[in-house]
């Protein structure tokens, strides 16, 4: 079974370092690795080896960790401190019996002390831990999610990455699974789409957690115009909402350029329009970037010039075509030169041994 590790990039106060350590360096990422979790720094050291059952945020350069049911703090020098919870505000955290509940400012039990740890209150919601496991509870006292999960990110328009088992899922805020834990990774997107990884395939889910694209891509990159996905070697797209353009069909995709794709295919060129569909198939040698809704294209080893709709402008029967600065094209045929217009009318025919714009 191959180890899985969970990196979560934190912001961090502090910073920790092993006390044999020869120069202290900033926290940057927590990571988990068979149920333990750690911290390293940004060049890969180890500054609290993945051996932790809880890693809480670091508050006033101290960060609490539980490590064999035993909750302690370190300091950024990575020395073990006793750990005490913060007592200011409306609801403090309070300890007896080495167990965690919470009381108001007016000492009011709304929590009895039954947790292993419970963390600073954000948003009228607290994390807590219990035997290796976190759950949330709001600030009345309420239990919202049980101590269940491995890891629960934070609230995103009602929605938070739950993490068990090294698999993710989702929740609502009122704790119920919106996706239960079985994927390796979820990664939010716009529109509270998100992009999902599953068995070593990457697929999509909408924003009511259902799979609008079932897990089939062996990847999903982003890039200015959305996500490309890969697939037996062929590249498709989706848009920046994940939802479908085209499926994996092509060697090659360009950059949208003036609302068209270029593409290629076994060697040749096509084009698509900005949502994906096939405009003209691939059948150039070549198609060169548009300026100003045109593209120089070869065929036949003989050059033309199309337009977004990919209408021939000018047919493909010149050796040489060349864009003048009085917006109009110079054209060679054979060893004569003529010129036309950026609409393919002829100003020239292709007669003369030389033309020289002034």
């Amino acid at each position: 079974m191959k180890t899985k590790i969970i990196l979560t990039c934190l912001l961090f106060w502090g910073v920790i370092g092993g006390t044999q350590a020869q120069k202290v360096e900033k926290q940057w990422a927590r990571v988990s690795v068979n149920g333990k979790s750690g911290i390293i720094s940004k060049t890969g050291n180890e500054l609290l080896k993945p051996e932790f059952d809880m890693i809480g945020k670091t508050n006033n350069k101290l960060t609490p960790v539980i490590k064999n049911n035993e909750l302690y703090a370190v300091n950024e020098n990575g020395q073990r401190l006793p750990y005490t919870p913060e007592a200011k505000g409306k609801q403090i955290v309070f300890s007896e019996n080495e167990k965690y509940g919470v009381k108001t400012d007016k000492e009011v039990v709304l929590v009895a002390p039954k947790y292993d740890f419970i963390g600073k209150f954000d948003g009228g919601k607290a994390p807590v831990f219990l035997n290796g496991k976190m759950g949330l509870i709001s600030d009345k006292g309420v239990e919202i999610i049980p101590p269940i999960y491995n890891d629960i990110y934070d609230f995103e328009k009602g929605k938070a990455l739950i993490v068990k088992d090294s698999l993710y899922g989702l929740v609502n805020e009122k704790g119920v699974e919106i996706i239960a834990p079985k994927y390796q990774k979820i990664q939010k997107i716009k529109d509270d789409n998100y992009l999902v990884l599953k068995d070593g395939l990457w697929g999509v889910l909408n924003s009511n957690g259902h799979e609008s694209i079932a897990p089939k891509y062996v990847a999903i990159f982003q890039c200015k115009d959305g996500f490309k996905t890969f697939f037996n070697g062929k590249i498709g797209m989706l848009d920046d909402k994940g939802s479908l353009m085209f499926e994996p069909t092509y060697e090659d995709v360009g950059t949208k350029d003036n609302n068209v794709f270029i593409v290629t295919l076994q060697g040749k060129y096509g084009l698509l329009n900005k949502d994906g569909k096939q405009v003209v198939s691939p059948m150039y040698q070549y198609i060169d970037k548009f300026d100003g809704g045109r593209a120089l294209v070869l065929k036949g080893n003989l050059w033309g010039l199309i337009n977004t709709d990919a209408a021939e402008i000018i047919a493909p029967q010149y050796s040489s075509i060349e864009k003048t600065n009085d917006n109009c094209y110079k054209v060679y045929q054979n060893d004569r030169q003529g010129l036309m217009d950026k609409d393919g009318h002829v100003i020239v025919k292709a007669v003369y041994h030389d033309i020289s714009i002034f």
